[in-house]
């Protein structure tokens, strides 16, 4: 093994020891209970559902799910593990970098293929009850899948990213796993076209791609390192962002911008505004609303919780929800806190510490009785109208924002 071989072994090792720690704290014994309680309500709800579908509720859902399958195999990224030093210090090894790109499209055909699996037995008593399974289009599909890794890896790595790929990637996947599912003239011949298409694209890219002095002691393809180093970078804030919902992770790359279209939510500055004891009021109503790993984290767990309301329509699932996204939520903003005070503009204003605090506090508290409202009359909207089951939903709110009001205490 080369030097560079070692070097991106060690990353990758790194990058798994990372992930598995951070898994210890995410996947803890109340999440897999959670997680246990609703994959057992989702089986008996999908086994349900199954015996009593129509026809076009099970092409519609088997389209739906093919969609949203064939979104995720093109928007994964491909994990290159380069860094910006990468572009000074591994320059003499570039011609040793065909072995670790090789492997990179491995690891990543070897995951596809796996979730490709889990898609097929998922989707297998759908496809039981519409039709028959093309298993040569099977094959086809694993090569559709090994041919979208070594694209995604030739631009990423050797050539440039183009907007348009995706979307036709995405429309070869889609049109593949039709064909394996349904036996129409019609599907194969736009999926035909469409590999046509993709093959003529394909060489374009490697055409485009390749090192035109091609001289004897240079590589045909040459790494572009910058760029690589960029999207592996931005990779990785992705990984962080997410895993932000559960634990706190530093998170280096946090942008803050305005958001209009959140203006509407921020108190309307008064005289009240700037006496001492409201002077931090605004500013962290302000903040949570423009910076990245708060609003989104809070939109994207409510969003979590919306659909498993929306998808199981008990209320005693809603509740359960309610809660979780409570605890999900509150434990993730609490610690935000300190943060915010290493920020230079905290610590302008000649104000006390306990100020600062009290009025935080009031930020989440508003924050998590809004949004457990906002999902408390989701759930009473779409169970039955039930004198006990709006007692449920009710007494689950309240439960969440006591949750949540213990933990707002713990802000320090």
């Amino acid at each position: 093994m080369s030097n560079i071989e070692n070097i991106f072994s060690d990353r990758r090792k790194k990058e798994q020891e990372l992930k598995l720690t951070y898994s210890k704290y995410i996947f803890n014994s109340h999440l897999i209970m959670f997680l246990i309680i609703v994959l057992g309500a989702v089986l008996i709800n999908y086994s349900k559902w199954l015996a009593i579908a129509s026809k076009v509720e099970l092409y519609s859902v088997l389209i739906a799910a093919t969609l949203a399958f064939s979104y995720y195999l093109v928007s994964s990224k491909i994990k290159t593990h380069i860094k910006e030093a990468d572009a000074v210090f591994l320059l003499p090894l570039e011609k040793h970098y065909r072995k670790v790109g090789l492997k990179t499209v491995i690891n990543s055909t070897v995951v596809h293929i796996i979730t490709v699996i889990i898609f097929y037995f998922a989707t297998k008593p759908i496809t039981n009850l519409i039709g028959n399974i093309d298993r040569l289009s099977i094959f086809m599909l694993l090569i559709v899948i090994i041919w979208n890794n070594l694209l995604k890896y030739l631009q990423v790595i050797h050539y440039k990213e183009v907007v348009w790929s995706k979307l036709l990637l995405f429309v070869v996947i889609f049109m593949q796993l039709l064909v394996i599912f349904f036996d129409d003239i019609a599907i194969r011949i736009i999926y035909l076209i469409s590999i046509i298409v993709l093959a003529a694209f394909t060489y374009y890219i490697m055409k485009n791609a390749g090192n035109k002095l091609n001289a004897k002691d240079q590589e045909k393809y040459v790494v572009n390192w910058n760029q690589a180093a960029d999207y592996d970078k931005h990779r990785i804030e992705s990984y962080l962002k997410f895993v932000n919902m559960f634990v706190d992770v530093p998170l280096s790359g946090v942008k803050v911008a305005r958001r209009k279209y959140f203006d509407i939510l921020l108190p309307k500055l008064t005289k009240d505004n700037f006496k001492k004891e409201n002077s931090f009021k605004y500013y962290y109503y302000r903040v949570f609303l423009r910076q990245e790993n708060t609003v989104y984290l809070a939109l994207r767990l409510m969003l979590l919780a919306v659909l498993v309301i929306f998808s199981f329509k008990n209320t005693y699932v809603s509740g359960l929800a309610i809660i979780s996204y409570s605890y999900l939520t509150i434990i993730q903003l609490v610690p935000l806190y300190k943060q915010m005070s290493n920020n230079i503009w905290h610590s302008i204003l000649p104000v006390s510490e306990d100020i600062k605090i009290k009025s935080y506090k009031q930020l989440l508290t508003s924050v998590m009785i809004v949004t457990t409202l906002l999902l408390g009359g989701v759930s009473i909207l779409l169970a039955s109208f039930s004198t006990m089951n709006i007692l449920v939903i009710i007494g689950s709110v309240v439960i969440a924002n006591i949750i949540s009001k213990i933990f707002i205490g713990k802000v320090k």
